[in-house]
């Protein structure tokens, strides 16, 4: 058997050798690549929108917020990227009993009413640690807190507030929409009310809701009287407009006639007052021509002036001396 070649320094060199060299080299440093590679696995460029929590063995170290992010690789670290604080998330509350609408629940009001609420909660992250440490918890005890918030805010309130009873005044009444917007704004702070509490008792959930989109829907079975009832309401409120308008319509018309019945009036009147004025006028300056001793021989002029004027209109004027002896037989209806 003939050995191969021997390089200077006494150790082979033939081609089989060459390639197991290469062969090692090559895996060295592809070796050292993934090293290279494990070993800054962990080390990225955390998102404006997002945090990252650290652990090392299972213990959190560090809260990684927007930025470059330096780590031990796996498994001496690891880092969970979770939503910012400033992002708002959402979550669609879901019903626990299968026959009710996605969403909703049963609840009584104030006014022994019955009212179907879902909604939408959104919410956002203000302690990374508890949040991550609960996670897998946060949706369910959301849904439960929304439950138990919806049933307290619910109990104290009547069904006005959640439906739109009167369409024609609610939908647009301002008062109103303040009332409601009130309303979900008093179902969050019950919600973050209970949410302080559970981090009091040692159990946080690391987040807080800011918002509440309420949806509010009558039971199938309630509907159709419901329906009815508001029917009949607004039939009520269309004949009391009609009626308010009629009679608005009458008190202006008796208006209009009061006024014209006073405007005449007291036409006639000052009509009536420039007769009599004229016709005095002649007996009132001629009684003021004189003092008060000589007004009867004044009269007597005047009526002595106007008599041959009314006389003249008679046809035949027969004048008898009332000393005198002789008698005067008028034509007469026979008693």
């Amino acid at each position: 058997m003939t050995a191969g070649p021997l390089a200077g320094d006494g150790t082979p060199d033939g081609p089989v050798v060459q390639s197991l060299r290469i062969s090692f080299r090559v895996l060295s440093l592809a070796t050292l690549l993934l090293g290279l590679g494990w070993a800054v696995s962990n080390c990225r460029q955390v998102p404006p929108e997002s945090q990252i929590v650290v652990t090392r063995f299972g213990d959190v170290v560090r809260v990684q917020q927007a930025g470059l992010l330096l780590a031990w690789p796996r498994p001496i670290e690891q880092v969970e990227l979770l939503p910012a604080p400033a992002r708002q998330n959402e979550m669609k509350v879901t019903a626990r009993n299968p026959a009710l609408p996605d969403g909703a629940g049963t609840y009584l009001t104030g006014d022994a009413g019955a009212v179907l609420l879902g909604g939408t909660l959104t919410w956002r992250i203000v302690d990374p640690v508890a949040y991550f440490q609960s996670r897998t918890h946060v949706a369910p005890a959301l849904n439960r807190l929304f439950a138990a918030s919806a049933v307290s805010i619910a109990a104290g309130r009547s069904i006005d507030r959640f439906l739109v009873v009167r369409t024609e005044r609610d939908g647009a009444d301002p008062q109103v929409q303040a009332q409601r917007q009130a309303l979900r704004g008093e179902l969050v702070e019950e919600i973050n009310r209970r949410l302080r509490a559970l981090e009091t008792a040692g159990a946080p959930l690391g987040v807080e809701v800011t918002r509440a989109d309420l949806e509010a829907s009558l039971p199938a079975q309630a509907r159709p009287g419901f329906d009815a009832v508001l029917a009949a309401t607004q039939r009520a409120e269309q004949r009391l407009a009609d009626a308010r308008t009629e009679a608005t319509r009458t008190l202006q018309t008796a208006d209009r006639e009061s006024d014209r019945i006073v405007t005449q009036a007291r036409g006639e009147a000052e009509e009536r007052v420039g007769k009599v004025r004229t016709e005095v006028a002649a007996v009132a300056a001629l009684a003021a021509r004189d003092a008060p001793a000589g007004r009867p021989a004044l009269l007597d002029q005047f009526y002595r002036e106007r008599i041959a004027a009314v006389l003249g209109q008679a046809g035949r004027v027969i004048t008898v001396d009332p000393q005198g002896s002789n008698r005067l037989i008028l034509p007469g209806i026979q008693p």
